[in-house]
């Protein structure tokens, strides 16, 4: 009878199973870095179609609107200094969305400055090193994608460095607390890679683009189209100031 008394206390004030946990995320973070891994290539693939049907005539066309710009000014005696700043956040948000170029120093800069930060070259540890290198895999990604969001948001993510200021310090053999606690931050930062990617504006066009092939219709195509007539409607006017 004393033995059966303390059973249900026993099992009450039970701790959780950390084992149990600690597998149960380490499957989910193998899941999540393979659902990172296979959006990212599938986000690369697309935009080396984008840049080569659409991109091309994307450019073309804001070099003839620049020409019939710095025609107009010429015509009105003015400085092209005043150019509409619509037509340049325009070309911006465009720009935005295509690879990085190789050229974009304040891109560049923005990215060392997290490589400066999270490097693994910095970490104390084995396990630090890892932490790191997932956080650079993001870094280079967005760096790669020309996203200039998700730099800062690294940048700004107090959590991040204060995980990678304070992982290596400890040099006792890691406890399942701290094993739990490791994946669930490593499980934040592929998440937010995640969450980063299907915000790419070239993600939801994609996702348009899908949905027209299933019914027969090529997107990319019928935009490649659209901007060609606009670069000779431009044409045309840039003609007049001939």
């Amino acid at each position: 009878m004393q033995s059966l008394s303390h059973q249900p206390s026993a099992a009450k004030g039970a701790p959780p199973d950390l084992g149990a946990e600690v597998e149960r995320l380490e499957v989910l973070l193998s899941e999540r870095r393979a659902e990172l891994s296979a959006l990212q290539a599938e986000l690369r693939d697309f935009k080396v179609r984008y840049a080569h049907t659409v991109g091309a005539r994307l450019a073309e066309l804001a070099e003839v609107e620049a020409e019939i710009r710095k025609a107009q000014a010429g015509a009105l005696g003015l400085d092209e200094e005043g150019e509409d700043e619509g037509e340049e956040e325009r070309a911006a948000s465009f720009y935005e969305t295509r690879p990085a170029p190789s050229g974009g120093a304040g891109l560049k800069r923005l990215f060392w400055s997290v490589a400066r930060m999270f490097h693994p070259d910095h970490a104390s540890d084995e396990q630090e090193a890892r932490r790191r290198h997932s956080i650079m895999a993001e870094a280079s990604r967005a760096y790669r994608d020309g996203d200039v969001d998700s730099l800062h948001s690294l940048l700004g993510d107090e959590h991040l460095q204060s995980f990678c200021a304070s992982a290596g310090r400890d040099e006792e053999p890691e406890d399942l607390p701290t094993r739990l606690l490791n994946l669930k931050e490593e499980l934040r930062t592929i998440e937010f890679g995640i969450k980063r990617a299907r915000h790419d504006g070239l993600y939801q066009l994609m996702l348009k683009a899908r949905s027209e092939a299933a019914e027969g219709r090529d997107a990319l195509a019928s935009m490649a189209e659209s901007i060609t007539r606009q670069i000779a409607k431009a044409r045309r006017r840039l003609e007049h100031f001939s």
